[in-house]
């Protein structure tokens, strides 16, 4: 049996009478551990940072140290490179950069965010779609070479209703018109990880074709800036 897309994919699993008294335990339960995994990430990137200053001999709070720098450039490249894959966790790097070298990542993590979203974007965009189900299926990653063989078979709208489908219920309705705020929300959505996270998301984005270069840069901008701000916040909390 062929699975079904992810447009109609709703449609296709109707939910059992009185799913609605079960699902919300079991959704608040999936919050609690994603947001007890992160916390744990945190503090293990603080001891992490102890043990860089101890065997490595610099002070990740000191950016202008050299080594501290080649640190900090090789974890947002591999942030950047994780975060443009559909389905791959690319939030986990930038937790662990913030508790090594604390809220001063915050602006080189916004403009990582940025640069991700823009390769995804672009290899949707540019790149034959086949092309980009082969290079998934070389690098196995076979569920962002199937999101891209189910999308290549939607019209442009669909895909965009794609993303539309990771929003709740009450919000995609006013989302559905709007293919600038149905971006943003969705890279900020529990739910994205339906079509591979932010790297997939971004990746529909480009192969839907109808989001201009210039009013998607503005849609990223906005929906990049909420985990910075966070740290910023979080940095001067615990100063």
């Amino acid at each position: 049996m062929t699975e079904p897309d992810l447009a109609t994919r709703p449609q296709a699993h109707a939910e059992p009478k009185g799913a609605d008294t079960v699902r919300p335990p079991v959704r608040w339960v999936r919050i609690c551990a994603i947001l007890s995994a992160y916390a744990l990430i945190i503090v293990l990137g603080h001891f992490a940072g102890r043990w860089l200053q101890q065997y490595l001999g610099f002070d990740p709070m000191n950016l202008q140290d050299t080594t501290a720098q080649t640190v900090l450039i090789l974890g947002l490249i591999l942030f950047i490179v994780m975060l443009a894959l559909p389905f791959v966790p690319g939030i986990e790097v930038s937790l662990a950069l913030f508790a090594i070298f604390g809220s001063a990542v915050a602006l080189p993590i916004y403009f990582a965010t940025i640069a991700a979203f823009v390769i995804s974007y672009a290899a949707g965009r540019f790149v034959p779609l086949a092309s980009l189900a082969r290079f998934f299926d070389y690098i196995g990653l076979t569920p962002a070479s199937a999101l891209v063989q189910r999308l290549g078979a939607m019209s442009p709208p669909e895909r965009v209703e794609a993303l539309v489908e990771t929003a709740p219920n009450k919000l995609a309705r006013v989302l559905v018109n709007h293919r600038d705020l149905t971006l943003i929300a969705a890279l900020n959505m529990p739910g994205n990880a339906l079509i591979g996270g932010g790297g997939g998301i971004a990746l529909v984005a480009g192969m839907s074709g109808m989001f201009r270069p210039d009013r998607y840069l503005i849609a990223i901008a906005i929906a990049s800036l909420p985990i910075p701000l966070l740290m910023v916040v979080a940095g001067h909390l615990l100063k």
